[in-house]
């Protein structure tokens, strides 16, 4: 398979998060788009383990692919559960707890994790628990969350993860750091820099990196 390393895209949200929660982590509907597109075919089993407000579930249903997730968050699970078909495939817990569920093999993963600054004490992967603060402790739990993935996933699926860099007093090189995680259970496969065009693209965020791994 040709991977391509750099795209451009409109960015776009057509199934919005609900009114006054907080979705600035909600990625475009075009990047779901495109890659299903490239790397399934209909009635594929697409998996997202950080589900948020659904975007991967409502585009996959769009495009009559099959969704399964996992949300920790309450709130999030049962707004992106209500509103798709396949509601009975979306689990309301922490997606390091994924062996305690029956899922079937995957043909295809995508996702976008949590962002954590390398400066932060407040883990997002523990809803901010003292006892695992720190950047350390964030990668190591997304490295042991995508191990967890790699076990549902069939030989040669692919794991593709959008994810940034984030700038600030100190610089966290957080497409390095998760592409070292998803190392541990598959094989690299490729890196798309998406370009952000249209009149929704927001300002300041002109493009976003997709590592792009394979079960091997």
């Amino acid at each position: 398979m040709k991977h391509a390393p750099f795209i451009e895209l409109p960015y776009d949200a057509d199934h919005n998060a609900p009114k006054g929660a907080d979705n600035s982590d909600q990625y475009s509907e075009s990047l779901v788009r495109h890659f299903l597109k490239d790397y399934t075919k209909k009635s594929a089993k697409v998996f997202d383990p950080f589900l948020g407000f659904g975007t991967t579930a409502f585009v996959a249903e769009d495009m009559k692919r099959v969704p399964y997730g996992m949300e920790a968050d309450g709130e999030r699970y049962e707004w992106a559960a209500g509103q798709i078909e396949h509601w009975q495939h979306i689990i309301n817990d922490d997606s390091a707890q994924i062996g305690d569920y029956d899922f079937p093999k995957m043909d295809f993963c995508l996702t976008s994790p949590p962002f954590m600054s390398i400066n932060d004490r407040w883990n997002p992967l523990y809803g901010g628990d003292p006892k695992y603060a720190g950047y350390e402790a964030y990668l190591n739990r997304m490295e042991f969350i995508f191990k967890q993935v790699a076990k549902i996933m069939k030989r040669g699926a692919h794991v593709v993860v959008q994810v940034d860099n984030i700038d600030g007093r100190h610089f966290t090189p957080l497409v390095r750091d998760m592409g070292d995680c998803l190392a541990a259970s598959f094989t690299p496969a490729a890196e798309t820099i998406v370009k952000w065009t249209g009149r929704h693209a927001p300002r300041g965020y002109s493009h976003t990196h997709c590592l792009v791994f394979k079960k091997t």
